[in-house]
């Protein structure tokens, strides 16, 4: 694994508002960014860092093994049950499948990052939901665990400069020591309703 450097940083703006939360966010969205570049860095004669195109040989030899996700099933029988049956669930939606990293499990960070780029729709929200959160308002929602434990939680908005991202808050660590969670487990995060109640669904994969 790559190590991220000083020159990693050369276009982030670093605000005098930033709390310890903005430079940790900050952190995982260059290596993010850096994880998915298509060049990479080579050391020009004066020690200095420079960009340079990959070719095709180059592109097999050096490129990043891709991280390999089960296939995106239908929600689990179970679950699917409890939602329906159990609380009079409906209309459910996949709304994330990811890989957690580090910060998504430290408890120091308590929350789960959901990268707007990498969620599958966002019609599980309605116009005043949108409106609630882009007034950076929370919506506490119930949240169903792979342990079929319902925890409420905060479902957030997060302008993060160059990324906006949807934030759960309240009680995740819990639910990260609850059910075990740990860095490079892939999870599945849906939605769905109770009457017009917007709630969650986690799976563990």
């Amino acid at each position: 694994m790559e190590l991220l450097t000083s020159e990693d940083f050369k276009n982030t703006k670093i605000q005098p508002e930033w709390t310890a939360m903005d430079y940790l966010l900050e952190v995982v969205r260059v290596d993010q960014e850096k994880m998915q570049e298509p060049i990479f860095m080579k050391k020009k004669k004066n020690g200095r860092l420079k960009r340079k195109r990959q070719t095709d040989g180059e592109n097999n030899k050096n490129k990043r093994p891709i991280t390999s996700y089960p296939p995106k099933p239908l929600m689990p029988e179970g679950l699917e049950r409890h939602i329906v049956e159990n609380m009079g669930g409906s209309n459910c939606v996949l709304v994330i499948q990811k890989q957690l990293f580090f910060s998504d499990v430290n408890p120091q960070a308590s929350r789960l990052l959901i990268p707007f780029s990498q969620v599958e729709s966002h019609e599980f929200l309605n116009e005043s939901e949108v409106e609630r959160l882009k007034n950076k308002e929370a919506i506490k929602a119930c949240l169903v665990e792979p342990s079929m434990k319902e925890t409420e939680i905060n479902f957030k908005w997060w302008d993060m400069r160059k990324n906006l991202m949807y934030v759960i808050t309240t009680s995740w660590n819990s639910i990260v020591k609850n059910n075990r969670l740990k860095a490079e487990d892939v999870i599945q995060l849906w939605s769905f309703r109770v009457d017009s109640t917007l709630c969650f669904a986690l799976q563990k994969l």
